[in-house]
């Protein structure tokens, strides 16, 4: 039977339902159930929890609150742990444990002392240095009196030595352990899976975001979007673009200072097992229970884009296409399947010759370009799937012009045409062609990452 504990994260400062001396005969029985269960231990292991658990509660056990004006401000491990540094004279100093502190400190992810404190635990089992700032401690008897009480394991001469030796009794297993994943250790010390993709960078994701707890939440994925296409899900959250922190509303202009390539880190609504990631899951209650109606859910909702457009009403309608009133002038063959110069080339081919425009609708979707007829039967002269499409540009001299590459199968081979279209401006005529080649970068970066897995 698990004997329960409450830790400072539950309640006060030492108030604790085990004595030090069974927090301690219990962290030995947890780590002797670790130690067995495999020689290398990951965060798949599922004793780990439990042993973090009580290892952090034999550091919270008897803290006192030295400079708290009547009990509030409450401390934490953490803050003698970073403090330590200043009051080790006369003696070397471990380096790998002044790099982690030091890298804890500068972590924008973690907000709170005991986020901190649980990220230097992690880092701590793994880089085999979890006895040193506790050596150090004791070594400062008015450091330690300072900070724990008589009752406590740290401030207990005989528990302590004991504490040491289980330490040392920790150092000498291997901990392979994420911390890169750390962003929710401030509320549990399960980590959730994590998602890195590389993406070119476009305009639309296909997906609504919402803002709670300090969080990027995605609310909804549109179907064929790229972020369905890439497994995002209603519940997950954006936690990093490009390798900076997302806080709150920042993500819009994080996605706008991306020019070539948007890496995104997203963390999933569900862990591994299926279950949801709790602190996720409270986001998005919150954010669909949200009181005031319709209106004042929408006000923590934002449309993914990397556009520097108004952080304005949030649109929860994802745009399934796009439509553009524009001349179809023609089409020609082309030697090349890219190509700014054989576009520009074909675009001037076609001008020059004696075919009469018609009106269309160039029908842009997420999953491939479509020409209709501007008329009553609406017929459609030409549908290609992004696959099939290589190339779209405008032409440098004819500024309203812009031509898509598509590839023609023929008995004989595959050949490339080039669609030549004039907008009624020069503005729709760039944005069309920036559309087109989105949903080209796309699906080439779609089909070159299910290659990649198919080959691993």
């Amino acid at each position: 039977m698990r004997m329960r504990f409450l830790t400072n994260s539950h309640v006060g400062l030492g108030h604790f339902l085990m004595s030090a001396e069974q927090l301690l005969t219990d962290l030995q029985g947890c780590f002797n159930q670790l130690k067995t269960s495999a020689k290398h231990i990951d965060d798949s292991n599922e004793h780990l929890v439990s042993f973090c658990e009580r290892l952090e509660a034999i550091f919270c056990c008897g803290m006192k609150q030295p400079g708290s004006l009547f009990g509030f401000n409450k401390r934490d491990y953490w803050e003698w742990i970073e403090q330590l540094p200043n009051y080790v004279y006369n003696e070397r100093q471990n380096p790998a444990f002044l790099q982690t502190t030091a890298s804890i400190q500068a972590s924008s992810k973690l907000r709170t002392a005991l986020g901190r404190g649980r990220c230097f635990l992690r880092i701590a089992l793994v880089r085999k240095i979890l006895s040193v700032p506790v050596e150090h401690l004791l070594k400062n008897k008015k450091l330690t009196n300072y900070w724990y009480s008589k009752n406590s394991v740290i401030g207990n001469a005989n528990l302590s030595s004991k504490f040491m030796g289980t330490l040392f009794e920790i150092t000498a297993v291997d901990f392979d352990l994420q911390y890169k994943n750390a962003s929710f250790l401030d509320e549990t010390w399960i980590l959730p899976v994590v998602l890195t993709l590389e993406l070119t960078h476009i305009e639309d994701f296909g997906m609504v975001v919402g803002y709670e707890g300090n969080r990027c939440v995605v609310m909804s994925v549109a179907p064929k979007s790229l972020a369905h296409k890439v497994h995002i899900e209603a519940g997950d959250c954006v936690d990093e673009v490009n390798g900076e922190y997302v806080q709150s509303s920042g993500v819009r202009n994080l996605l706008h200072k991306s020019k070539t390539v948007t890496t995104l880190t997203i963390i999933k609504a569900k862990l591994p097992g299926g279950s949801p990631f709790a602190p996720l899951s409270k986001r998005m209650s919150a954010l669909e229970t949200r009181p005031g109606g319709e209106a004042a859910h929408r006000q923590g909702v934002r449309r993914l884009s990397s556009s520097a457009e108004s952080d304005g009403a949030a649109q929860l309608t994802l745009d399934d296409e796009r439509v553009y009133e524009v001349a179809f002038l023609g089409k020609t063959i082309v030697s090349e399947a890219c190509g700014d110069a054989t576009i520009s080339t074909a675009i001037q081919d076609t001008l020059s010759g004696s075919r009469k425009p018609e009106d269309v609708k160039l029908i842009i979707t997420d999953a491939a370009v479509e020409v209709k007829l501007s008329d009553s039967k609406n017929k459609t002269i030409a549908k290609y799937d992004y696959p099939d499409v290589s190339d779209c540009s405008c032409s440098q001299k004819a500024r309203t012009c812009f031509g898509l590459i598509a590839r023609k199968l023929k008995s004989s081979g595959v050949e490339h045409e080039c669609l030549v279209f004039e907008a009624p401006s020069a503005d729709m005529a760039k944005m069309a062609s920036i559309q087109i080649a989105q949903g080209i970068n796309r699906t080439v970066w779609f089909v070159d990452s299910v290659e990649d897995k198919s080959m691993e």
